[in-house]
């Protein structure tokens, strides 16, 4: 028992280094002392290779420090996903529309993307009746086949049609243009906007 209290006092450094510390040393290669030893060494190794591999699965990421975002935080380029696109008047920078208390007054509205849309809805909420669509343009390519089809093809009430829209696709040099017609001699305001399939 002495014996063990003087290999513990050298251990915690109270020894004075009177080479007792080869005799600790010397404890870990005599009998069931070894094999504890080595196992203890087994199982330290294999707890890091362990923590290794985990880091080198997580990007390299050292242990302890933050995990990276999950991957479902993050999606690729070529991920198609539908996304609301507003529309700002031409002259005043508004994002609704204003037409003058006169027939025939018209205003345009136009959108622009920062990559490839296929816009698949357009929704147009005037607050009345009377306008008219003089003109749907994706680039310089006419969207209608003839002007002056009623807004409400494009209304609330049309969100019930399940087929797309299917205008032409809209690049990120193109604008889509919306030319609005007055047909009634009074102020008519609104909202304008569109649906697409982007890849983000």
């Amino acid at each position: 028992m002495d014996y063990v209290d003087s290999v513990l006092e050298d251990v915690s450094g109270g020894g004075g280094g009177d080479g007792m510390e080869e005799a600790v040393w010397g404890l870990v290669e005599v009998g069931a002392l070894e094999e504890v030893g080595a196992q203890r060494v087994l199982a330290t190794q294999g707890r890091q290779a362990r923590a290794a591999q985990l880091a080198q699965v997580l990007g390299k990421t050292p242990v302890g420090s933050a995990m990276p975002s999950p991957p479902f935080a993050r999606s690729a380029r070529d991920t198609t996903r539908r996304a609301p696109l507003g529309f700002v008047e031409d002259g005043s920078g508004a994002f609704f529309f204003s037409l003058a208390a006169a027939i025939g007054a018209t205003t345009t509205m136009r959108a622009k993307v920062s990559r490839t849309a296929h816009t698949d809805r357009l929704l147009i909420v005037p607050s009345a009746p009377g306008i008219v669509l003089q003109s749907v343009q994706v680039g310089d390519e006419e969207q209608l086949l003839s002007a002056g089809a009623p807004v409400e093809l494009y209304s609330v009430d049309a969100l019930t049609d399940t087929l797309p829209d299917n205008f032409s696709p809209l690049g990120p040099a193109l604008d889509f243009v919306v030319v609005l017609f007055n047909t009634t001699a009074a102020a008519v305001t609104g909202t304008i906007g569109i649906k697409a399939a982007v890849d983000r």
